[in-house]
């Protein structure tokens, strides 16, 4: 179903009275469902009765739930608990005394009804069997496992199917969430009304804030409250009036005001965003964002979202008509995303992701940090696809749009994929078919129709201590290439490629005083041949050469893409250990890892590049430690111990001994061509007394001796209330497709001072500053007003 999205207005108080009215016994004191304490013919039937009625006493020692300082720990309140029956179990009612007279009984005294779990008491109680009635009072309380209510009196008239609670207080213990209400109504189609109430999730001494409200009406039927003449006060101060608005009351949905987001920049001036949520059905919505920036003029997003039993996805779109920013790229500023799946039947199924934007700055404008600022790549892509056991087929069209680049990708219009896979015989043996169609346009370049056909057979020995696979696949390609001038050129390439993996299972168990822990060693030896074959006359089409990493190690072709296939006679080793618990988690593995060249690579990406004379591969290296569940450490490094040089490297550290105690370390380094890139990073999310809690990142360029991104905010949260403040600073420039700056481009940083402020019990406000907090600390999660 589409996901949730409510008004700020948290229904704080409805289910606990609904569930309180749906509780309340709505029958008269009838004689099959009740035990009444008579007066005693005896002293023996006296003395029982009193016994028992002692018993409840004690039982019933109660004392309403007072907080006078808010908690620092999750604190649980102390609270009768009713001895809980069958369902459905009988009403049993205790008093001191009880007189019957006629249709009526009266009971004085220590009056307890219990049901199922539920528990009213009062000082007396009268039940009119013929009206089929009754009144409760004197120190009347209500309580079961969620909450308490207490109040002066209860009246129920069940021919009118009303009951009136008079002058009542409640406590709730899901959330110590308390307050009073002059009249409680509940009518025979259990619709709550609530007269002169207040509620707040602070301590009754120490109102931080309270919610007051002349009137509110809750239909459990419907699923919605209303509130007429309502006032937020925060330390007895109005600070929010709203004459009538309408709340959930349970899951679902209805339009409304969603939380409005407030920042301000040098680049976009003071920003505001106030979303409206429409909930047009069960199945499908649409949330409005207007959005104006002092310095840009006013944007308008959409959102729409819709789930049927075969289908689902989201449409969004957001426009800038007129940009007032004189140095815009361009006056009308925009920006579409649209995913779609579509489950046809078992096999089939059909999808559309498609992204784009006006021009190159716009994640610089409206981005909001170094990373989204500098998304390079988007793709639109629309497929059509059935599997099965045996079968693969795929049909698909996919554009791209690459910013801040001065070439173009070639559009995949289409591409037509067939797969036969036969699964592995009784003797090991496995082996598939693979063939596609492609064609590659592009305006003012080549263009191409490419023909791929790869059938391979492979034969698979595995035991608990090793595994012995050997491969061969044979790549038949064709390529109609068209010039500009329309000179078709056809050319053919055929390459087999054979491969072995194989590697073993060491282990043995290392004993310690508290557990026992296993110690695996695992070889690992990966033989790869393709004869050289000339395809300098091939176009690049979709084809690069990826990142060398441990998965390189092991792949049949160096290149990513068929336009180039790689020649290769070669063997790779790799060696792991790991430490394992007794329930098999890792507690911690190193990997080292290169590849022994046999002979020259001459297959290149580029003709102006020579071939490769290494006789080996830098040294791979991978670090994993989490020794306690508190410290976690990673490494990677790629070193070249032929010219002592670290090609890229990464190392990161998580220190988190309790949840959301969080220190982050970091260093990265990379090294590509002539360009280097090296950064260090802290980020912290600390309490650093009593309610109080520093956050912060910094992450600072180490060549061009510059801060990328940099923030510290301070956090308070009681039980009923919290507040953060977020000082931020970040580099809003462009990078290309590697990660580096583009030339030309001075430092420009963005700055700003965000504000959330959040009161317990009326909502969880995921605010302005949550994404990037997310997303810049590790391990953290915003809890605020949660």
């Amino acid at each position: 179903m589409v996901s949730k999205k409510t008004p700020w207005v948290h229904p704080f108080l409805a289910t606990g009275f609904l569930l309180a009215a749906s509780s309340v016994p709505a029958t008269g004191l009838s004689a099959e469902n009740q035990t009444i304490s008579q007066p005693a013919a005896s002293k023996e039937s006296l003395s029982e009765e009193t016994d028992k009625n002692e018993l409840v006493s004690k039982d019933i020692g109660f004392k309403f739930p007072e907080f006078y300082t808010c908690p620092s720990e999750p604190m649980e309140p102390i609270r009768y608990q009713a001895v809980r029956s069958e369902e459905q179990g009988p009403i049993k009612v205790y008093s001191d005394n009880a007189v019957r007279e006629g249709d009526r009984a009266y009971l004085n005294g220590n009056v307890v009804v219990t049901q199922d779990g539920q528990q009213l008491t009062a000082k007396s109680l009268t039940a009119d069997n013929q009206t089929q009635s009754y009144r409760a009072e004197g120190d009347l309380l209500f309580t079961n496992q969620n909450f308490v209510v207490g109040a002066d009196s209860l009246s129920y008239q069940a021919l009118e199917g009303k009951t009136e609670i008079s002058n009542t207080r409640f406590h709730l213990y899901s959330n110590n969430g308390n307050g009073s209400a002059e009249t409680i109504t509940i009518d025979n189609n259990q619709v709550l009304t609530l007269s002169d109430s207040e509620f707040s999730t602070c301590p009754t001494n120490q109102r931080s804030w309270a919610f007051e409200s002349d009137e509110i009406v809750i239909d459990r039927e419907s699923g919605w409250g209303k509130a007429y003449n309502s006032v937020v006060k925060v330390a007895d101060v109005p600070v929010f009036w709203l004459p009538y608005f309408t709340f959930p009351i349970d899951d679902r949905r209805k339009s409304g005001i969603l939380p409005p987001s407030f920042s301000n920049s040098d680049r976009n001036g003071r920003d505001v965003s106030v979303p409206y949520y429409f909930n047009l059905a069960p199945n499908y919505d649409l949330t409005l964002t207007p959005r104006y920036m002092t310095s840009r003029g006013s944007m308008l997003g959409t959102e729409f979202r819709y789930l049927t039993e075969a289908s689902h996805g989201e449409l969004f779109f957001e426009a800038l008509p007129n940009d007032k920013d004189p140095n815009a790229l361009g006056d009308k500023r925009w920006q579409y995303n649209v995913q779609h799946l579509t489950e046809i039947s078992d096999n089939w199924s059909t999808g559309i992701k498609a992204r784009n934007v006006s021009d190159d700055g716009y994640y610089q404008d409206f981005g909001g940090s170094l990373e989204n600022s500098n998304q390079d790549i988007l793709s639109q892509n629309l497929y059509v696809q059935h599997r099965s056991k045996d079968w693969l087929f795929r049909t698909e069209y996919q554009d791209w749009q690459l910013l801040n680049s001065p070439v173009e990708r070639y559009t995949i219009a289409p591409r037509i994929q067939m797969t036969r896979f036969f699964e592995p015989d009784e003797n090991g043996f496995h082996a598939q078919i693979h063939s596609e169609l492609t064609r590659f346009d592009k305006d003012n370049a080549i263009t191409s129709n490419r023909y791929h056909f790869e059938p391979s057979i492979g034969w698979s020995h595995e035991t608990l201590y090793s595994f012995f696979r050997p491969q061969v696949r044979y790549s038949v390609t064709h390529y109609q290439q068209e010039e500009l001038a329309g000179n078709v050129e056809h050319l053919t390439r055929t390459l087999p490629t054979a491969s072995l993996d194989t590697g073993l299972y060491f282990e043995r168990f290392i004993d310690d005083e508290d557990e026992r822990y296993t110690h695996t060693l695992e070889p690992r030896l990966f033989y790869l041949y393709t004869p050289y074959e000339a395809q300098s006359d091939i176009g690049i089409y979709d084809t690069s050469l990826p990142t060398f990493n441990f998965t390189q190690l092991f792949n049949t072709n160096r290149f990513s893409g068929i336009d180039r296939i790689g020649d290769a006679n070669q063997i790779s080793g790799a060696l792991t250990s790991r430490i394992l618990d007794s329930e098999g988690r890792e507690k911690a593995s190193m990997s080292l890892g290169r590849i022994v060249y046999l002979s020259d690579r001459q297959v290149q990406l580029i003709d102006t590049v020579g071939r490769e004379t290494e006789k080996q591969s830098g040294l791979l290296a991978e670090v994993n430690w989490r020794w306690t569940d508190a410290i976690e450490f990673k490494s990677v490094i790629e070193w070249d111990d032929q010219t002592n040089d670290t090609t890229h490297g990464l190392i990161n550290m998580h220190y988190e001994p309790q949840p959301n105690h969080i220190i982050n370390l970091g260093h990265r380094y990379r090294e590509r061509l002539d360009r280097r890139q090296e950064e260090a990073e802290l980020a912290f999310a600390w309490p650093i007394k009593d309610n109080w809690r520093l956050l912060g990142r910094y992450n600072q360029d180490l060549v061009e001796n510059r801060t990328n991104d940099s923030f510290l905010g301070l956090e308070y949260e009681s039980c009923c209330w919290a507040v953060r403040l977020v000082a931020r600073r970040y580099l809003n420039i462009q990078l290309d497709s590697e990660g580096f700056i583009l030339p030309g481009q001075s430092d420009e940083h963005n700055s700003g001072v965000f504000l959330q402020f959040v009161l317990k019990g009326i909502g969880s406000l995921r605010g302005s500053t949550t994404e990037f907090l997310e997303d810049s600390i590790y391990g953290y999660e915003d809890l605020l007003g949660k």
